[in-house]
């Protein structure tokens, strides 16, 4: 996962190892740790494939360099972004993978936000079956604990619900939202007048 951040962090802009790993940390830290012995060898590894150009930073003193997305880093960034396996609907994996979702195509984005949705509601089951059956032996901490589990995930489906709506939103043609819009009263249509009927006043 660490390649994909990386090469979506290198779409934006060259940067130097230090930078990328500011970066990395600023954008991702919440929920993505990265050091520098893990992020060097990736960079070097990811030249040698070559995913990334490396050029030495003009008017520095010291020796710094800077790393630049190639197109086969680029193909293959969108490759590992539009490949979710199984195990990158994980928590950490999938908020990581969310953060370059501006990327995908609406398609793939709805796509990945119902697996994460489904993934999560299979999670919420398996955890309301456990609480039932074992509840009687609990402790009242580890009651709390698990109420508190059956919330988060509860609370996530809610805000991927809201996110694949708004997703089936903006990918509708616009005739068709225009069709489930109501229109505005001074717009609806207007039976014709009967002449029989007194003319309204006020």
């Amino acid at each position: 996962m660490l390649d994909l951040a990386v090469l979506g962090l290198l779409k934006e802009a060259p940067m130097s190892g230090y930078e990328l790993k500011k970066q990395l940390t600023l954008k991702l830290g919440a929920f993505w740790r990265v050091s520098y012995g893990s992020l060097y060898p990736c960079l070097k590894r990811l030249a040698a494939e070559g995913a990334l150009e490396v050029e030495l930073a003009p008017f520095t003193s010291r020796k710094k360099h800077v790393y630049q997305l190639t197109d086969d880093g680029n193909r293959l960034f969108h490759r590992l972004l539009e490949t979710a396996e199984g195990h990158d609907l994980e928590q950490d994996r999938f908020s990581m993978r969310l953060a370059f979702f501006r990327y995908l195509r609406p398609e793939a984005r709805l796509y990945q936000l119902e697996r994460r949705r489904g993934y999560l509601q299979e999670r919420l089951a398996d955890l309301r079956a456990s609480v039932r059956s074992a509840r009687e032996r609990m402790d009242a901490y580890t009651i709390e604990l698990m109420d508190h589990g059956l919330d988060e995930r509860e609370r996530e489906i809610a805000w991927l619900d809201r996110l694949i709506a708004r997703e089936r939103r903006s990918t509708e043609p616009q005739h068709e939202q225009d069709l489930a819009e109501p229109l505005p009263a001074a717009q609806l249509p207007q039976s014709p007048r009967d002449p029989r009927l007194p003319a309204q006043t006020g």
